[in-house]
């Protein structure tokens, strides 16, 4: 009888430590951005799917690019993972090109206006 309480005890004391450990995970990497350029456009990391959203804010003829960027695997320039336009046309335009950010390599966005190519670029940030 004793060694029958124990052992329920034990478990409940085991369910309720893994519990506690699900609770206390880090969450997996969520959307990043958006990325402002001015008040040009936006670029946004989208984690379900692994692809970028980018919006043309303004009517200037001009659209805007976003980036999804990483370094290149000598660490010396940045390598494009994904390009996406947006302009001329109402909404924002959300690319779809398979490409799978996992593991720790790190990753960030750019937007660029292509009015004067000047570019805006976020923070590093990876998946988990």
């Amino acid at each position: 009888m004793i060694k029958r309480a124990l052992s329920h005890l034990a478990m409940a004391g085991a369910a309720a430590t893994l519990i506690g450990f699900t609770a206390a995970s880090p969450a997996m990497a969520g959307d990043e951005g958006p990325l402002w350029h001015t008040n040009r456009g936006t670029v946004t990391f989208n984690d379900d799917g692994d692809d970028i959203t980018v919006c043309d804010k303004r009517a200037d003829g001009a659209g805007v690019t976003g980036y999804l960027e990483r370094l290149n695997s000598s660490g010396t320039g940045l390598v494009w993972v994904i390009k996406e336009d947006d302009g001329g046309d109402a909404g924002c335009d959300r690319s779809n090109n398979g490409y799978d950010m996992v593991g720790n390599i790190s990753h960030g966005l750019a937007i660029c206006w292509n009015g004067d190519n000047t570019c805006v670029r976020s923070n590093w940030f990876f998946d988990e």
